[in-house]
């Protein structure tokens, strides 16, 4: 169980390193999802906001949950770091979902977009680990 638990950090500590990333350097950001900003000024506001501090603040709250129950916090920590990270866990996984719709109905179908899956199924499998195992036992 501790190394589910190990993998969920790991994991989460990357969504905090992308987060924060994206919050510093929004052209970054862009390019990663290869989406461009608007010429009106708001548009790497959007950049900074949603892949940036969404992105650093949902993982960050679940890695501190999970970082505070790994040094042997209370049960209730655990409860809410199990709890955090599989709703995280499932936003990842509804990505993979909605790449894998738009390479069906979209013929988005690109070396970039399977490798996207991967990576949004490998994060989401990583961070719902504890709640995985824990759901299988």
């Amino acid at each position: 169980m501790i190394f589910a638990w190990c993998l969920s950090a790991l994991a989460l500590l990357v969504g905090v390193g992308l987060g924060a990333r994206a919050l510093i350097d929004p052209a970054w950001a862009a390019k990663f999802v290869r989406l461009k900003a608007d010429d009106q000024g708001g548009g790497q506001a959007e950049f900074r906001a949603t892949f940036g501090g969404v992105f650093l603040g949902l993982h960050l709250v679940a890695l501190v949950f999970t970082l505070f129950y790994l040094m042997g916090g209370v049960y209730l920590i655990g409860v809410m770091a199990t709890g955090a990270s599989a709703a995280i866990a499932a936003g990842w996984g509804g990505a993979a979902f909605g790449r894998a719709v738009a390479m069906w109905r979209d013929g988005a179908d690109s070396k970039f977009n399977r490798l996207s899956i991967g990576v949004e199924i490998a994060m989401a499998l990583a961070i719902a680990m504890p709640w995985l195992v824990w759901f299988l036992l």
